[in-house]
This record gives structure tokens, C-alpha cells and sequence, in this order.
């Protein structure tokens, strides 16, 4: 009797073990976090850099800021709120970038939203210094913010230049570095950066051919501009007087020319006070 007493009593502890093991671990809500993409240097960042420089015919344009869902996807959109953190922020609303929307919605079924955020490729101070907009999530009645550390997030932007590695190789071609210089090579050498394995038989030829293009260029930006007239640049002598190098489709972003009385050329001049050569 005492045997089967405790055979019955090991019976309900395996069957009450086997229910308790069916119920859920834990009880999640419903949040969201910034995504951002990592760099090749760290395996988590909380920032987003967009350089203007690199696409010189635009006036704006899009980054998307990604929003992931933690929780259960839902049959139903939700609504969640982004702001803008003053602190953290530098750039103008409606100057350097188009306000924020209110609310934006993580469609249903979803588990991630790329909401975008336009900035604007006017002002010129964005040649000399970098901007941030400071961003961070708020919690609304369809979606909570839990994770603290990845509620904050920030977007940087400029539309000027860094030396790259590569305008060492070629020095002795592009001459000394400028960002005016950089920025120009952007736009007529046909790429916006140049080979350095030089174990692949295609490197030389490959930079030779853009170089090439870009000092063509720089001797003589007025035949330049006629010979490739379908790259949608233009040469305007403004009300100054003086000439003006610069894309059709964004008229505000200008490179003046100056004339050498000495050999009769034209010249850009570079940030330095330089003539780019």
C-alpha cells in the first residue's frame, strides 16, 4: 500500500512538472529600439553618418532610421513616436533637415520600420562642420521603450570630405590633398575612389583612366563641361562676375573660378586659400 502511495505521489510530480514546462518562461511586452547598422570597428553603434560630398548633385536626400520590433508580431499596424533630442542636436528643422512626423506606424505583421528622414544639402556651413540630430523613441499606448540603451540614437551628416587612404597611393598623380580638391574628383573623375592592389592587373589602368578625366578637368573646366554636357554640370558667370562651376540639378552647392592673369587660366581655390592644381 505505502508503494503504491508513493508511485501515485512521483505520478503527479511528473505530471505537474510536465504542465509547468508547457507555460512560458516569461512574459514579454511589446517594445521598440534603434537598429543601426554596425561598422567594420564595433559590433553595436548607436549613430547613422551620411557625407553630402559623396553625391554632389542632390539637394536632399533619405536615411533611413531603423525602428525593430521586440515582441510579437501583431495582424495590426502600431503606432510609435520619434523625436528629436535638443541636447544632442546641431542641425535647424526646415533648414538641414524636414521635421519629424508626430507618430509613425510599424505595419502589421511587421518587425521592423525604416522611417525616413530627409536632409536637406543647402546651407554651406555643412561644408565645414559636421551636424548631428540627436533622435530618440517615446512610448505611445501601442509600443514601450524598455531597452534604455538603445533608445537614443544620433544621425550625423556634413557634405565635406576626409582624406582617404587611397589619395596617398596616387599623390604623386593628384597632387596635394585638399577637400575642394576631393570634392571636385567626385564629380568628373567617373568614381569616387581609386584602386590600391596593385597584384590586379586592372588597378593602374582602371585609376589611370580617372585621373586622367579629373585633370582634364581641372586644365580646362570650361571645355570640360562642353565635351561631357550630358553629366548635367554648368559653367554661369553670376552677378559677381566671376564664374561658377557647379551641377545643374543643385545650383546652391558652387565652385568659383578665378583667372590667372599670369598664364590666362581659371582656377578653383580650395578651403586653404589654395590653388587647386
Amino acid at each position: 500500500m505505502k508503494r503504491y502511495i508513493l508511485f501515485s505521489v512521483l505520478c503527479c510530480m511528473v505530471i505537474f512538472a510536465c504542465k509547468k514546462d508547457e507555460t512560458p518562461l516569461f512574459d514579454t511586452t511589446q517594445n521598440v529600439y534603434f537598429d543601426f547598422e554596425p561598422d567594420e570597428a564595433d559590433d553595436k553603434t548607436d549613430s547613422l553618418l551620411y557625407s553630402f560630398a559623396y553625391f554632389p548633385d542632390k539637394a536632399e536626400d533619405t536615411v533611413f532610421i531603423p525602428v525593430r520590433l521586440s515582441g510579437f508580431r501583431t495582424p495590426k499596424d502600431r503606432k510609435f513616436i520619434l523625436a528629436t533630442v535638443d541636447s544632442s542636436t546641431t542641425a535647424v528643422a526646415s533648414v538641414h533637415y524636414k521635421p519629424l512626423e508626430k507618430e509613425y506606424t510599424l505595419a502589421a505583421d511587421s518587425g521592423i520600420c525604416m522611417v525616413p528622414l530627409i536632409l536637406i544639402n543647402k546651407d554651406t556651413l555643412l561644408r565645414t562642420k559636421t551636424l548631428t540630430i540627436g533622435l530618440t523613441l517615446k512610448a505611445t499606448d501601442d509600443l514601450g521603450v524598455a531597452f534604455k540603451l538603445e533608445n537614443k540614437g544620433i544621425v550625423k551628416f556634413s557634405n565635406r570630405l576626409e582624406k582617404p587612404t587611397w589619395w596617398a597611393v596616387w599623390a604623386n598623380e593628384l597632387g596635394e590633398y585638399s577637400r575642394v580638391k576631393h570634392e571636385l574628383f567626385i564629380r568628373v573623375a567617373g568614381t569616387t575612389e581609386l584602386g590600391t592592389n596593385m597584384q590586379d592587373f586592372n588597378t593602374i589602368p582602371k585609376a589611370l583612366y580617372h585621373i586622367r578625366r579629373f585633370r582634364s578637368f581641372i586644365l580646362d573646366p570650361f571645355k570640360w563641361v562642353e565635351v561631357n554636357a550630358g553629366e548635367g554640370y554648368v559653367v554661369t558667370m553670376e552677378a559677381d562676375g566671376f564664374y561658377y562651376f557647379y551641377s545643374s540639378t543643385n545650383p546652391g552647392n558652387k565652385y568659383k573660378l578665378v583667372k590667372n592673369l599670369e598664364d590666362g587660366r581659371y582656377y578653383f581655390t580650395d578651403e586653404n586659400g589654395k590653388r587647386v592644381v
